[in-house]
C-alpha cells in the first residue's frame, strides 16, 4: 500500500478519535427524606446539605431533597425506607426508629451530661454505638446532628419544678416521658398537628419542644410562660442505603463524608446556637412571652441523682444488657458510679 494510500484510510480513523469527546463521569442521583415539612427553617439547612453534596461532587452526585409528605413514607419509617433502597439518604431520627433500633436514643440520655466536657463524653460513647446499629439495618451513616434542647411552654405560671407536679405536659414519648415523671409530672403523648389545640383548650397544661418550634407553631399565645429545662437533644442521622453507598468510588465516598463533617457544623451553627437562641430573644422583645423561669442548679443535679436509676432501668428493658454495659461504662467515664 503507498504512503497515499495508508493516509487515505488512517485520516478518517484519526479524524473521528479528534472528535470523539472525553468520557464523562455518570451521575448518580439520590433522593433524601427529612421529617421536617417544606417551609421550615430545618428543611433549608438540609436543602443545603442536598446542594452541598451536589455542587462539591462536581455533579457527579444528584441528591433531591425531599421534605416530610412528599414521598408516601413516614419518618417512623425512615430506617427502613432507606435501609431497603426506597430512598437513598434519610434523615434517621433516634426517637422514631426506637422499635427497630432502640440504640439509636443512647445519645439522647437526658440530665446526664450537664455541661459541655459532660456532653462530649456522652456523644463520644454513644454515638458510635448508634451508628453501628444503624449500619446493621442496612444504612451509612455520613453526619448526624441535634435538635436542640427541649425546652417548657407553660398555660400558667410556675416558679421552679415543684409546680410541675401533677401538671400535663405534652411530650414526644419516650425518654422525655421518663424523666418528667421524675419532677411528678404526668407526661401526655399529643400529636405535633394537634399540639396547639391541645395547649389552647388545657387538654395539656405544657408543652415540651424546641424553642424554635415554640415560635414556629405559636404556642407562646396559648402557653406563654417559658421555664429553660434545658432538656435532652434529640439526634437525627443522615444515613445512606448500603447499596448505594457502595456503589460509590472511593473517591466520592470520601467526598461525601467530608461534606457531611462540614454540615455538621453548619447545622450546629446555624440551628443550636443561631435560630433556636435568637427565637427565645424574638419572642421575648415581642412580649409573647410573658416570664422565663429556668432550673437552678441545685434542680439539676437533684434531677440528675434522680434520673440515673431510673434511665438504668429503661435501658435494661428497652435495650438489653448491651446498653446498660455501654451505660454503666458512660456513668463510669463521668465519675457518676
Amino acid at each position: 500500500m503507498t504512503r497515499l494510500a495508508r493516509w487515505i484510510v488512517a485520516a478518517p480513523l484519526a479524524a473521528a478519535l479528534v472528535l470523539v469527546p472525553p468520557v464523562a463521569h455518570a451521575q448518580t442521583t439520590w433522593k433524601f427524606v427529612s421529617i421536617i415539612p417544606a417551609g421550615q427553617v430545618f428543611t433549608k439547612v438540609f436543602e443545603e446539605l442536598a446542594r452541598d453534596l451536589t455542587q462539591k461532587s462536581g455533579g457527579r452526585l444528584q441528591v433531591t431533597l425531599y421534605p416530610a409528605g412528599e414521598l408516601p413514607y413516614k419518618g417512623t419509617e425512615y430506617m427502613r425506607t432507606a435501609g431497603r433502597g426506597l430512598v437513598e439518604m434519610a434523615e434517621i431520627v433516634g426517637g422514631f426508629t426506637f422499635g427497630d433500633a432502640p440504640q439509636l436514643v443512647l445519645p439522647d440520655l437526658p440530665y446526664i451530661a450537664l455541661n459541655p466536657a459532660e456532653q462530649q463524653t456522652l456523644v463520644a460513647g454513644m454515638v458510635p454505638i448508634a451508628e453501628a446499629a444503624l449500619r446493621a439495618h442496612g444504612v451509612e451513616p455520613i453526619a448526624w446532628g441535634v435538635y436542640p434542647r427541649r425546652q417548657i411552654v407553660m398555660r400558667a405560671p410556675v416558679s421552679g419544678l415543684a409546680d410541675f407536679k401533677g401538671k400535663k405536659i405534652r411530650t414526644a414519648g419516650g425518654l422525655e416521658a421518663e424523666y418528667l415523671k421524675v419532677w411528678h409530672a404526668v407526661p401526655s403523648f399529643v400529636v405535633w398537628a394537634e399540639v396547639y389545640p391541645a395547649a389552647q383548650r388545657g387538654i395539656v397544661d405544657g408543652v415540651m419542644t424546641a424553642t424554635v418550634a415554640i415560635e414556629t407553631a405559636k404556642l407562646y399565645e396559648v402557653a406563654p410562660y417559658f421555664v429553660k429545662i434545658d432538656g435532652p437533644e434529640n439526634h437525627f442521622y443522615i444515613s445512606v442505603n448500603q447499596g448505594a453507598w457502595k456503589a460509590l468510588p472511593a473517591d466520592l465516598q470520601k467526598t461525601v463524608k467530608q461534606v457531611g463533617r462540614e454540615w455538621m457544623e453548619k447545622w450546629e451553627r446555624i440551628i443550636v446556637r443561631g435560630e433556636d437562641v435568637k427565637a427565645l430573644e424574638r419572642m421575648q422583645a415581642k412580649g409573647q412571652i410573658k416570664s422565663v423561669v429556668a432550673l437552678t442548679e441545685a434542680e439539676r443535679q437533684e434531677t440528675r441523682r434522680s434520673v440515673i436509676p431510673v434511665l438504668r432501668e429503661y435501658i435494661k428493658t428497652k435495650i438489653g444488657p448491651d446498653g446498660v454495659a455501654a451505660y454503666d461504662k458512660l456513668l463510669t467515664d463521668l465519675k457518676l458510679k
